[in-house]
């Protein structure tokens, strides 16, 4: 799978190409664009490709729509995916990077950019980096912007991914420094060797849309095989359930993972629990 550098646009896009804005982003708010208009048909150059469309054809929007439309073909298109479940990306602000919701639920915070979000969960990256759940791609990018010198990140639903190669913000997935694996983590990482990573990045969505293997004690066990001694982890957790239920998801993520072996060092309320390999 490669990225795709189409024209990619929010609400906020999309009024401004209806009040004629002689520059428009096709990526997000990343760049801009020249935009020369027509009687009702805009025209463009993006990333080398000329594009022309029918103004009439644009979405329709309003306030409070959050869809991330692409074109392609000619037509611009939702990016979601109807299958098993409902994926589409959603941006809530101008400016920000898109969420992931699946089955209308946010994988990312809807109250900041999901990247100032990711920027916070690696506090400590170093070498040759393994990711499980790569998600959208932020963590793997993120990771590289602080000095990972690689990222083997994996993930097992290929919508996703999909999704990822139209979104802007994720094109630093499709890079050498990169290798996305589509499958089951805990499979994959059955097949590795033993000290083979320098970190871990274990960023799964809440309990209730992954897997008990994703949070098990096993699959720690194999993190801690494939980590060199002295090497960290930091494994995201979720809040779901600790402000009405009275859970605290902390408590069992880092028994576990202490009793694998590993030296919980931090636990960081709102994201996650740093580790280290004895």
């Amino acid at each position: 799978m490669a990225h795709f550098a189409v024209p990619v646009v929010s609400r906020w896009q999309i009024e401004e190409l209806r009040n004629r804005s002689g520059e428009v982003s096709f990526d997000l708010e990343i760049t801009k664009t020249r935009v020369a208009y027509r009687g009702g048909v805009a025209r463009f150059v993006y990333s080398g490709i000329e594009y022309e469309f029918d103004l009439e054809e644009l979405p329709g929007v309003d306030e409070e729509s959050c869809e991330v439309y692409a074109l392609i073909g000619g037509e611009w298109r939702e990016l979601s995916i109807a299958a098993e479940r409902f994926y589409k990306l959603c941006v809530f602000k101008r400016g920000w990077a898109p969420t992931l919701m699946i089955d209308g639920v946010t994988m990312h915070s809807v109250l900041e950019n999901p990247l100032v979000v990711t920027a916070r969960k690696i506090e400590r990256i170093w070498g040759r980096v393994f990711e499980c759940c790569t998600g959208l791609g932020y963590t793997a990018i993120e990771a590289l912007r602080r000095g990972a010198r690689h990222v083997v990140t994996v993930e097992v639903d290929p919508h996703v991914l999909l999704l990822a190669s139209f979104n802007p913000y994720s094109r630093g997935l499709w890079t050498p420094a990169v290798d996305t694996v589509v499958g089951d983590c805990y499979s994959f990482v059955n097949s590795l060797r033993d000290s083979s990573f320098d970190y871990i990045i274990h960023d799964p969505p809440r309990l209730s849309h992954a897997t008990q293997r994703l949070y098990s004690e096993a699959l720690y066990r194999e993190f801690y095989r494939i980590l060199r001694r002295g090497g960290g982890i930091f494994h995201y957790v979720s809040q779901s359930g600790a402000k009405y239920r009275g859970l605290n998801p902390y408590r069992g993520v880092a028994e576990r993972l202490r009793r694998v072996g590993f030296v919980v060092e931090k636990v960081k309320v709102g994201y996650g629990i740093y580790g280290r390999r004895r």
